[in-house]
């Protein structure tokens, strides 16, 4: 196993982490039930870090690696997800402590992975000889 190919697991694993944390951001919206703005908020944005961040987690394998400006616009919704609960004046401890947390994990573990994508070989698949 080459470099490059651990290199894809692990940033494999680690967006399908921050796929997963979406989808906690999403289910917190309905566990602190927070104020309406900052609940669309946590449906819209948490939903969004979700599919992209799951996208990356399925898009990895032998041949591809994760798309960089897809980890990036990741990372950038965490950072929103850190601000957010300031910007909302979400005053219930839970909810404003969730996102808090939940961006600062979206951001680095996104952010991790766009930063390790950038410098990333990508192997393409070798075409057959052809024998007419």
């Amino acid at each position: 196993m080459s470099e490059t190919d651990r290199d894809n697991d692990i940033s494999g694993y680690i967006s399908a982490v921050t796929a997963l944390v979406g989808g906690w951001i999403v289910l917190s919206a309905f566990v602190y039930s927070p104020p309406a703005a900052n609940f669309w908020n946590d449906i819209v944005v948490g939903a969004a870090i979700g599919i992209i961040a799951g996208y990356n987690a399925l898009k990895t394998d032998d041949f591809e690696g994760i798309n960089t400006g897809a980890a990036s616009l990741v990372a950038l919704l965490g950072l929103w997800m850190v601000v957010a609960p300031f910007v909302f004046e979400t005053v219930r401890e839970g909810a404003f402590w969730s996102d808090i947390v939940s961006g600062a994990i979206v951001a680095v573990l996104a952010g991790y992975n766009a930063y390790q994508s950038r410098g990333t070989e990508r192997r393409t698949p070798t075409a057959e000889a052809d024998t007419r």
